[in-house]
């Protein structure tokens, strides 16, 4: 049989009609801000190799508002375990600068250098990045050198170059691992809303300067500086809004602008004269011995704006608590990352924390994140009756999360009383798997076992008691844990967050 010839004509219920062929369409047909979009969301080393596809291609990459040189932007692929010592800084400043001559600067808001270790021996070529910033007028500059020598010298930053121009396009500063040598007036900043310093070589002096040129700050950083003993802001209605201050040990007092509404401070314990306009706390040191005896005795009780309170320590002493006069009446989260690991025998009791309620009779979110000295077994009818407060309905508490819950007597009885007290309650998440101790990294196989116990006792005795269903366990059972390493059952997102820290 002879094969039908095919033809381009097709019957559509009468009439022929010419079948119409859809052209050819490639990505680059697609409207540009369309193309930026794509390319804004390259790592920049793909963003740049866009350029040899053709001539329409060559510079679309130069679009990018955001310029980002990193280990992680310029070498490292994704899923794949490259170290960051098979490339060099003498490598990595080759690439910077071919990327920065093929770009007119035009369009640049940012401009992000993080890489280790370049230090004063590469100035030659960051004096050049900085002067390609200042042209482009960027708004948002970061430098980050973490020098892993401490013979090196640090790379000094060139305050002289901005002298020529206002500089009044920057709005953010990031700089790390760089020595701050600047003269009197550093007018540049007068627009500058975000500092941030990280192991910066800066004097109380020198900081002052700078911080009384920046008339609009509302964001300040400070880290590892380890020459800075004193910070105070340069006058009382200073417009910094946020202030972040981590692990600078030399430091002995803090003075607060009376404008201040978030406070993140991580190191040793210090004098806070915290204004009264404060609302977010966050405190994270190692010296606190007992956070109640913190709440109760150090944060002071002129604090009535405070809504969210952070407070991360190692809980190695029971407070004694005389004066619970005061109450947080604007408080509506709190959140406690305490580590309970002691080589001695443990004198706390978990079940004190059940007086913050009273402290915060309009709290809506409860966090209490624990790590347990694995030792001390789940809880067992031998080790005594459970425990029950006096108390009153707490009627605002509406999230309630609590991890590292090992099934210890007093853990269980602050979660019963909880339950019972919070009667507007709509979600109790236990979890056994412990968030402080992915922050510490530094787990055993023992806490593994330990994520059954908390698993099988919370099953018993809390969902035994939860008659609204509202309590949700974190399943964990023996197989889970058998011949695997703790950190192989923690929560992502936690070790994502440690990651990031590091």
């Amino acid at each position: 049989m002879a094969k039908r010839k095919r033809s381009s004509e097709r019957t559509h219920n009468g009439p022929l009609v010419q079948e119409k062929r859809l052209p050819h369409l490639q990505l680059s047909d697609l409207p540009k801000d369309i193309l930026h979009t794509i390319i804004s969301r390259l790592p920049i080393r793909e963003a740049v190799r866009t350029s040899v596809l053709s001539s329409h291609w060559k510079h679309i990459w130069c679009s990018r508002t955001q310029l980002e040189f990193s280990f992680r932007s310029l070498v490292r692929k994704k899923g794949a375990n490259i170290p960051r010592s098979t490339i060099s800084e003498y490598v990595f400043i080759q690439r910077v600068d071919a990327v920065l001559k093929q770009h007119s600067g035009i369009g640049v808001e940012k401009l992000e250098v993080d890489f280790s270790p370049l230090h004063a021996e590469h100035s030659e070529h960051i004096d050049t990045w900085v002067k390609f910033a200042i042209a482009s007028k960027i708004k948002q500059l970061s430098f980050d050198f973490v020098i892993q020598y401490p013979s090196t010298e640090p790379y000094i930053f060139p305050f002289q170059f901005f002298y020529a121009t206002s500089g009044s396009h920057l709005q953010s500063i990031k700089l790390g691992s760089i020595s701050l040598k600047q003269q009197a007036s550093i007018k540049f900043l007068v627009n500058l809303k975000t500092l941030e310093l990280v192991d910066v070589n800066i004097t109380d002096d020198e900081l002052k300067v700078m911080l009384f040129n920046c008339k609009v700050l509302e964001f300040f950083g400070i880290s590892r500086c380890k020459f800075i003993t004193s910070l105070h802001t340069p006058h009382p209605l200073s417009p910094i809004k946020h202030l972040q201050v981590s692990q600078c040990f030399l430091l002995q007092d803090i003075e607060l602008n009376v404008g201040l509404i978030t406070l993140e401070y991580e190191g040793p314990l210090i004098s806070l004269a915290s204004p009264s306009t404060l609302r977010n706390l966050c405190i994270k040191s190692s010296d606190i011995r007992s956070s109640l005896a913190y709440i109760f005795t150090k944060l002071p009780s002129t604090l009535p704006q405070l809504e969210m309170l952070t407070l991360r320590c190692r809980e190695l002493k029971r407070a004694t608590l005389t004066n619970k006069g005061f109450k947080f009446l604007c408080l509506r989260h709190l959140r406690l990352e305490l580590n309970f690991v002691s080589s001695k025998k443990r004198i706390t009791d978990v079940l004190d924390l059940a007086c913050l309620l009273e402290v915060a009779p309009l709290m809506e979110s409860l966090e209490v994140h624990m790590w347990m000295n694995n030792k001390l077994g789940r809880y067992h009818k031998n080790h005594g009756e459970l425990r029950s407060l006096h108390w009153h309905p707490h009627a605002h508490l509406k999230t309630v999360d609590v991890t590292g819950f090992y099934g210890q007597k007093d853990q269980l009885e602050l979660s019963l009383h909880i339950l019972r007290v919070c009667t507007m309650v709509k979600y109790m998440k236990i979890d056994p798997r412990p968030t402080v101790a992915s922050i510490t990294l530094d787990l055993d196989t023992n806490d593994g076992l330990c994520f059954v116990d908390g698993y099988k006792v919370a099953r018993k005795y809390l969902l035994k008691a939860d008659h609204r269903n509202v309590v949700q366990v974190t399943k964990v059972r023996l197989r889970d844990v058998e011949h695997v390493w703790p950190y192989k059952l923690i929560d992502p997102e936690w070790l994502a967050l440690v990651a990031d820290d590091e």
